[in-house]
């Protein structure tokens, strides 16, 4: 097809320009102005072979391209034209190639659908539960016959339900804060301790309600750049965890630990542990283990935690035992520039 694309036009220009020569040169005028016609005659017998070979060509070519297209389209294989020296060949493997990156798209946006609905399910569900808790004792209230004590054990109730909401609230704006890069960190060269301490502010009462006793080893003196206030946040959402799983009459061992290139904080906790194969999607938004769906939460705590240490140049890494605890380990790097 190659040979015929230019040896047609190149015959028909160059019988044409020998053509011109010999009439205008050696051949009588009478005579040359015959030759002449005939050979502009020739030149156009070639040129239109040269249209209609071409455009067969073409036509054959765009009805094989298109059955292979619609064979795509209803995902048929055919390997024939696999490895073969054809422009129709690059052509459907293009194709091809193109329909696998347009299926994986796909399927990442159905994945992606799911997760949204579940997502929209699960947070649904945590507001609508302490919104009904907050409804029906709100009635209760309202009762002229309910004591004093009664309206008092109510309104804990409804206090404690209002905190959750709270709760659930602040960390779908924290989550949202992540995703789009708007937190700010105000990194300075601070105690760990100091850190430590703001982050267990809120576990002291939950872990005494479930008689946990949480051990601290950190020598005071030991400070590391970062965001006081975000890695508390971070370290609190691992420690409401570990008092969350770990049963009654537990234990929770915080270390901290310098090193050269980082401070690692070690919590370690005597809970229900983590099946290895879940070290990863821990970490996942709104992600949860299908043991712990019935407790309360959005899986939004570890997801937070993680990126709050990531922005700071850290790491988070998790060991686990079944039935016996776990421990996470957070590396705060030792530098002053991040």
């Amino acid at each position: 097809m190659k040979v015929y694309k230019y040896a047609l036009p190149g015959a028909g220009i160059l019988l044409s320009a020998a053509g011109c020569i010999l009439a205008f040169t050696q051949i009588p005028e009478s005579v040359g102005r015959a030759v002449l016609l005939i050979i502009l005659l020739l030149f156009g017998i070639l040129d239109m072979g040269y249209y209609f070979y071409f455009r067969r060509k073409f036509i054959d070519f765009s009805e094989e391209v298109c059955c292979h297209a619609e064979r795509i389209m209803r995902n048929e294989e055919d390997r024939t034209q696999h490895n073969q020296e054809t422009l129709v060949s690059k052509v459907v493997m293009e194709l091809e190639k193109m329909d696998e990156v347009m299926q994986s798209r796909l399927s990442e946006s159905s994945r992606e659908k799911e997760n949204l609905q579940k997502i929209i399910s699960d947070t649904a569900h945590q507001v609508k539960t302490p919104l009904t808790s907050i409804r029906m004792y709100h009635d209760m209230l309202s009762d002229p016959d309910t004591d004093v004590n009664e309206k008092e054990r109510f309104m804990d109730i409804i206090r404690q339900q209002l905190e959750k909401l709270e709760f659930l609230i602040d960390s779908l704006i924290k989550s949202s804060r992540l995703e789009n890069d708007m937190i700010r960190l105000n990194m300075e060269n601070s105690s760990v301790f100091h850190t430590l301490e703001i982050s267990l502010n809120g576990m002291i009462t939950k872990a005494e309600r479930k008689k946990i006793d949480i051990t601290i080893h950190c020598n005071p003196a030991v400070k590391v750049m970062h965001d006081a206030k975000w890695t508390a946040e971070a370290l609190g959402n691992i420690l409401d965890n570990a008092v969350k799983y770990t049963p009654e009459r537990g234990n929770i061992r915080i270390d901290v630990i310098p090193g050269e290139m980082y401070v690692e904080i070690k919590i370690q906790d005597t809970g229900k542990g983590i099946a290895a194969g879940s070290y990863n999607d821990i970490f996942k938004r709104f992600y949860r283990e299908a043991s712990v769906s019935k407790e309360e939460g959005l899986g939004l705590g570890l997801y937070i935690s993680r990126n709050i240490i990531s922005l700071q140049g850290g790491y988070i890494m998790v060991h686990s035992v079944p039935g016996q605890g776990s421990s996470f380990s957070i590396f705060l790097p030792n530098r002053k520039n991040i």
